[in-house]
């Protein structure tokens, strides 16, 4: 046997012992958020669902939804870098309470349900807020309002539904320049 081609397929099977247990072991409940954050501890579950929340606050039509513009890792780098350490827990806290408002509201997980059911979730966390938890609450209007900044400060949003103009004001050669009235000094000066 060629010693080469040996020493090169147990270096391959010594590899993919190595990786394989570590691939095999993390389940989806372990993985992170596909956003990597400095002060938030995120799991790739509770991602998915702050993902539902913009969606259902901003679903596709004719045109693209929070999903589509990935408003939920927006979301969730503004909370990271931009708010303080009390508001972030709040938000987690509220996240992972969402799931158990839902499952006591609706019935199954918020995820599962249609999008009026999580819409009409949504419009009572937001019209009734005493029937839930401040944590819940204080989620929602933060996610909400992230996610309307997020989406009112995309590309999509800034090239194709508001024309942005980098200097406002355009130059018209054509306007007319009739009654224009020249300050005069201050300084008793003509």
């Amino acid at each position: 046997m060629n010693r080469r081609l040996a020493v090169k397929n147990l270096s391959l099977l010594v590899g993919a012992a190595t990786l394989l247990p570590a691939c095999l072991s993390q389940t989806k409940s372990d993985q992170a958020a596909t956003v990597s954050l400095k002060h938030v501890a995120v799991s790739a579950p509770e991602e998915q669902l702050l993902a539902e929340v913009c969606e259902t606050l901003i679903p596709k039509t004719d045109t693209p939804g929070a999903k589509d513009l990935g408003l939920h890792r927006y979301v969730l780098k503004m909370l990271d870098d931009c708010t303080p350490a009390k508001e972030q827990q709040l938000f987690l806290a509220g996240l992972r309470q969402l799931e158990e408002t839902c499952q006591q509201q609706m019935g199954q997980a918020f995820g599962e349900g249609t999008a009026p059911q999580r819409l009409a979730l949504l419009q009572r966390i937001d019209q009734q807020p005493q029937q839930f938890s401040k944590e819940v609450v204080g989620f929602y209007r933060s996610a909400r309002q992230l996610t309307i900044d997020g989406y009112t400060g995309s590309k999509y949003f800034m090239t194709k539904q508001v024309v942005y103009e980098l200097v406002p004001g355009r130059y018209n050669g054509y306007f007319p320049v009739s009654n224009l009235r020249v300050a005069k000094p201050s300084h008793g000066q003509s």
